[in-house]
């Protein structure tokens, strides 16, 4: 599961959950994974493959500057990140990180995407 070795790339002094944010946590960072069919385009991707997962990274916080500190980490962290040994191939930001605003809780919340190209 790619997800699962995404987190071990971040840094283990942050909240980290794989899967959707739970509710109850006001700072939290979650690893979410989508099989290679999703698109982040609007007309489609090009390059659909089981082999080319996407990982979106949202980033919950009651700091706007901590957050945004965050969604800067998580980008410099695994832009352009390969390791061939656990078997990722690339990894590439989709766009740039964003701004989502605050939630129902006044918390801000970030959100970073990535192409993953993983081994066969």
């Amino acid at each position: 599961m790619v997800a699962e070795k995404i987190y071990d790339l971040l840094p283990q002094t942050w909240p980290l959950v794989i899967g959707d944010l739970p509710s109850a946590q006001d700072v939290v960072v979650g690893i979410i994974e989508y099989d290679g069919a999703t698109s982040t385009e609007f007309f489609g991707a090009t390059n659909k493959s089981l082999f080319n997962p996407i990982v979106k990274i949202v980033i919950r916080h009651s700091s706007y500057p901590e957050g945004q500190a965050w969604a800067a980490e998580v980008r410099n962290t695994l832009h352009r990140y390969h390791n061939e040994d656990i078997g990722i191939l690339s990894i590439l930001m989709i766009g740039t990180p964003m701004y989502l605003g605050r939630n129902e809780q006044k918390l801000h919340e970030f959100q970073v995407t990535f192409n993953i190209s993983i081994k066969e």
